[in-house]
């Protein structure tokens, strides 16, 4: 018998850090959320691009070690908001990863806005920031995290908890 998929047509975005690579602890947790039915759309920032598109800062560079880390495909979406990334995601088949374009990308992002956030949340049905610091979460991230709840934990860890 095969487990409940309690996530089966959600998206869930899915906030990492990309500073030191795709961790181990990331990886697990796209992995398990996507098992669980999710369609998974990561989330991340990558250097200091000023709000600015600077294609040698695209986060198209890591899709592969993406790929590598969890076993899955990765398609990349060219943008984070807006219609593009609406699309992009659209397109995007289920038991894939969306990697998302580069966050900081866009001046909002940077600046620390809710209305960054309230874009962002239109993309999915859950938000998580998967092995993140809370402390250090940007305003954005703060925000969208009381915009879409974090996806429960499976009926088999709740159970043991």
């Amino acid at each position: 018998m095969t487990a409940p998929r309690d996530l089966d047509g959600a998206t869930v975005l899915v906030r990492i850090d990309t500073t030191t690579g795709i961790s181990t602890c990331a990886a697990d947790q796209i992995r398990m959320l996507a098992g669980r039915g999710a369609r998974i759309a990561v989330l991340a920032g990558y250097a200091d691009p000023a709000g600015d598109v600077n294609p040698t800062l695209s986060l198209g560079s890591l899709a592969g070690a993406l790929e590598a880390a969890t076993g899955m495909p990765v398609s990349l979406v060219p943008d984070c908001v807006g219609p593009i990334a609406e699309a992009g995601l659209a397109s995007v088949p289920a038991n894939t990863i969306a990697l998302l374009e580069n966050l900081r990308f866009h001046s909002d992002a940077q600046r620390q806005s809710r209305t960054f956030a309230i874009r962002l949340s239109v993309l999915g049905d859950y938000f998580t920031a998967v092995c993140d610091a809370p402390d250090k979460a940007p305003v954005w991230m703060r925000e969208l995290a009381t915009l879409l709840p974090e996806p429960a934990a499976p009926l088999s860890l709740a159970q043991s908890a």
